[in-house]
């Protein structure tokens, strides 16, 4: 009879410990839940307040270009982007004479990649002039789409270089949103470093794979 007690109370005493384990094991998951939950929104906070930081610099540089075009009798800057005779646009495809206007030596429309410091994809103050005349062209022909691609050096981890490469092209986005364009117009994407078009190991090599560039469809040969 007291073989049978003890076991009794023993099966109860470990069927207890079993469930304060499980208690303990769901409490720590919880935890562990609840801990990775606030590192994902502080994550997502900073990664807020640098689209922000980066929206108000981005500004301020389109404020100063504005000023300086002012100042030096260019408002609207007429000579960058002109209108087209018959103002038409072949589908989502540019016609010939815009391609002209793309491709006229010296103009800002026909510099069509944006270059970034390492490891950054915030957008210097000299590239300003080139993506707001693109921006005032597709505003002009909203029915062209166009392809942001994102790249990098081959220094880092695939998986890094393809989310830096998408914050390079989707900083161009918003510049151009910011200026107007609709958001609808613009397509980004992200090669990562497998589209370089420097193959060399230094420094020249490098920055000149870190770069957005900006893809018209339908271009001609």
């Amino acid at each position: 009879m007291k073989n049978v007690l003890l076991a009794a109370a023993l099966t109860a005493l470990l069927g207890a410990c079993a469930s304060q384990g499980q208690k303990g094991a769901d409490i720590e998951q919880r935890d562990l839940f609840d801990q990775q939950k606030a590192q994902q929104e502080s994550q997502d906070n900073a990664r807020q307040q640098q689209i922000a930081k980066e929206q108000e610099e981005l500004k301020r540089q389109l404020e100063e270009q504005q000023r300086r075009q002012q100042a030096a009798g260019q408002g609207g800057d007429p000579a960058i982007v002109r209108p087209l005779s018959d103002g038409s646009v072949g589908g989502s495809q540019l016609k010939g004479d815009v391609w002209s206007q793309i491709k006229e030596p010296g103009s800002e429309l026909s510099k069509r990649s944006i270059y970034y410091d390492y490891d950054s994809y915030t957008i210097k103050e000299e590239f300003v002039p080139v993506i707001d005349a693109h921006a005032k062209l597709l505003m002009q022909h909203t029915d062209t789409r166009i392809k942001v691609e994102g790249n990098c050096d081959d220094r880092g981890s695939r998986e890094y270089n393809l989310a830096l490469g998408q914050r390079r092209a989707d900083s161009v986005k918003r510049a151009m949103v910011l200026l107007g364009v609709s958001d609808k117009q613009i397509e980004t994407v992200s090669f990562g470093a497998e589209k370089p078009v420097a193959f060399g190991q230094d420094e020249e090599s490098w920055a000149k794979n870190r770069r957005s560039d900006i893809v018209y469809p339908g271009e001609p040969k």
